[in-house]
């Protein structure tokens, strides 16, 4: 087995994440990803589900879309950020539109991923947040 994958796996399995995704195909195709990396794993559809998920469980890592139903990313980014000010939130998008970006920025996103998301991307983003959360 990959030594990589081994070493991702030890640093990521102690922490949660959470994937919040409109498009059913994404979702799954991320949650399976996920899956085999950290022990605890939710998932929402959109941003009003996972901001109720949120704060029903408290995962370490959320992943979340920007354009959804409902509630999109960023406000649900900004609500989680009120409850929760050192809240890792990586989120991911298809448009890169400069006011998406700015507001992002504001909120205090960890990272920012343009679609499709490219799994090196991905796992870098997420060993930068289980550093971060090694650290504090």
């Amino acid at each position: 087995m990959n030594t990589e994958y081994i070493k991702d796996v030890e640093l990521l399995k102690q922490f949660s994440v959470m994937h919040v995704e409109d498009d059913t195909s994404v979702r799954e195709s991320l949650m399976r990803f996920l899956k085999r990396r950290f022990n605890t794993i939710y998932s929402a559809k959109d941003g009003a589900e996972g901001f109720d998920l949120y704060m029903e469980n408290k995962p370490d890592i959320i992943i979340t879309d920007i354009q959804m139903p409902i509630m999109d990313g960023i406000e649900m980014s900004r609500r989680i950020k009120e409850q929760d000010s050192d809240a890792l939130i990586i989120v991911t998008t298809a448009f890169n539109e400069k006011p998406y970006l700015e507001k992002a920025q504001e909120i205090g996103i960890t990272e920012y991923l343009k679609k499709p998301v490219v799994k090196d991307d991905i796992m870098q983003a997420l060993r930068n947040c289980a550093d971060i959360l090694n650290n504090r």
